[in-house]
C-alpha cells in the first residue's frame, strides 16, 4: 500500500469518528492531524494569519505554519504514523475492536500483533 493509500485510509478514519465515540483526540492531536492534512494536500502554508479575536483558527494556522517546507510525502507518512500510535496505545474493549473494523483498509498495515489482539478480541465478546 503506497503513502498516498495509507494517508487516504488514515484521513477516512479521522473524518468517520464519531462525535461522541470513546476516542476523543485532544487538542493538540487534533491540531497535530489537521496540521499534516493541510501540509500534505495544499503543501506549506501562504495564507495570512488570522486576526486576534479568531482564537480557533489562530490555532490551526500557528498549527500549519509550524511545518514550514516539509514535503507533502512526510506530512502524509506523518499523518499516518500519528494515527498508528493512537491505535497502538489505546487498549483492547469492545468499542475498539468495533473502532477497528472501521479502518476498514488502513487496518492492513497495522503490525500483526494488533491484528491478532483485535480478532481474539472480537472472539471473546462473541462467546
Amino acid at each position: 500500500m503506497s503513502i498516498e493509500q495509507q494517508f487516504d485510509a488514515a484521513v477516512k478514519v479521522i473524518q468517520s469518528l464519531p462525535k461522541d465515540g470513546f476516542f476523543q483526540p485532544s487538542n493538540e492531536m487534533r491540531l497535530r492531524f489537521y496540521a499534516f492534512f493541510k501540509q500534505a494536500t495544499e503543501g506549506p502554508n501562504q495564507t495570512k494569519r488570522p486576526a486576534f479575536y479568531d482564537i480557533i483558527n489562530r490555532y490551526k494556522w500557528d498549527a500549519w505554519t509550524k511545518c514550514g517546507q516539509m514535503s507533502r510525502q512526510e506530512a502524509m507518512q506523518l499523518y499516518v504514523d500519528e494515527l498508528k500510535k493512537v491505535i497502538e496505545t489505546i487498549s483492547m474493549t469492545h468499542e475498539v475492536s468495533e473502532f477497528l473494523d472501521l479502518l476498514g483498509p488502513f487496518y492492513e498495515f497495522l503490525p500483526e500483533e494488533m491484528t491478532n489482539d483485535a480478532n481474539n478480541s472480537k472472539n471473546d465478546t462473541k462467546m
